[in-house]
C-alpha cells in the first residue's frame, strides 16, 4: 500500500478539505495521512469562521511524517497565510527525493469570490509552484494569478503555458462551463489534453476541487503517469458528483465512496 499525505484545512462537514482528502485516499486504496493547516466553522451552507494552526506546528507535523514514513505523494490544499505557506515549503524542500506533489492553489470559491489575496497569493506561486508535480487551479484562480480574463480555449492554452513558467511540471486547469459542457485542460509542457464532460444539473459539488487534487495524488502514488492520473481523477470526480447524496440544505458534497455503495 502506498502512503499519501494531505496538508490542508478541516471542513467539519467532511465535504471538502482534509477530511475529504482522507476519504479520497481510502477510496483509492492508499494509506491516508494528514497535517492540519486550519480549522473552520463550515457546513453545506457556507464558511462561517476559520482559525489558523501555528506554522511551527504544521512544519513539525510534516517533518515528523517524513522522518518516519515513506511518503509516496503529497497533496497541498488550503495554506491560508504567508507564514504557513513558507513553513510548508521549507519542510518539503528539506526532503531528499521529494515525492510527487499535487498543489490545489486554493484562492477562490466556485462562484469566483476571491478570499486569499495579496502576499499570500504571491507566496503560493513563489514558494509552492516550483515544488509541484501538478497544480489544479480553477479558472478564477488562474485569472487571479495571471491578472487576465480567460474565456476561450486559446485563453486556457495560453494560461497553462504561463502557469507552467512558475516552475510546476504539469497544469490541470478547471475551465468550467465552455460551449455547454464542463471543460478541464491538462498541459504537460508538450501537449494539451482536453477533458470534456456533460454538465450535471446539481448543487452537490462541494469539495469537488479538493477531491480532484487528492485523487490525482493517489493515482501518482499508485505510479500512474501525470496525464493518466489526471484523466482517472476526472472520471472519479464526475461519477462522485453524479452519485452524490444530500446531507444538508446547501451545496452538498460529492460521494467519495460511490464505487462501494
Amino acid at each position: 500500500m502506498k502512503n499519501v499525505l494531505s496538508i490542508a484545512g478541516v471542513d467539519p462537514s467532511g465535504g471538502a478539505g482534509l477530511i475529504a482528502d482522507l476519504k479520497v485516499f481510502i477510496a483509492h486504496g492508499v494509506y491516508a495521512m494528514g497535517v492540519v493547516t486550519a480549522t473552520t466553522a463550515q457546513n453545506t451552507k457556507g464558511l462561517f469562521g476559520m482559525e489558523l494552526i501555528e506554522p511551527k506546528m504544521i512544519s513539525d507535523g510534516i517533518d515528523a511524517i517524513f522522518d518516519d514514513i515513506k511518503v509516496d505523494a503529497v497533496k497541498i490544499g488550503v495554506v491560508p497565510s504567508v507564514e504557513i505557506i513558507k513553513a510548508t515549503a521549507a519542510s518539503l524542500k528539506k526532503v531528499p527525493n521529494l515525492p510527487p506533489v499535487v498543489l490545489d492553489p486554493v484562492m477562490s470559491c466556485k462562484n469566483g469570490d476571491i478570499w486569499l489575496e495579496g502576499e499570500s497569493k504571491k507566496a503560493i506561486v513563489e514558494e509552492l509552484f516550483p515544488l509541484a508535480t501538478v497544480i489544479t487551479p480553477n479558472k478564477f484562480e488562474a485569472q487571479e494569478i495571471l491578472g487576465k480574463k480567460l474565456e476561450s480555449k486559446t485563453d486556457f492554452e495560453n494560461a497553462c503555458k504561463e502557469l507552467l513558467k512558475f516552475g510546476c511540471k504539469n497544469v490541470y486547469l478547471k475551465a468550467g462551463k465552455v460551449d455547454g459542457k464542463s471543460l478541464d485542460v491538462f498541459y504537460n509542457g508538450a501537449e494539451f489534453t482536453y477533458i470534456e464532460n456533460e454538465r450535471i444539473d446539481t448543487d452537490s459539488t462541494h469539495g469537488s476541487g479538493c477531491s480532484l487534487s487528492s485523487a490525482i495524488a493517489s493515482n501518482l502514488a499508485n505510479q500512474m503517469s501525470a496525464k493518466d492520473a489526471a484523466l482517472a481523477a476526472n472520471e472519479y470526480i464526475f461519477n462522485a458528483i453524479k452519485s452524490a447524496h444530500k446531507i444538508g440544505h446547501g451545496c452538498n458534497p460529492v460521494n467519495h465512496f460511490y464505487k462501494f455503495y
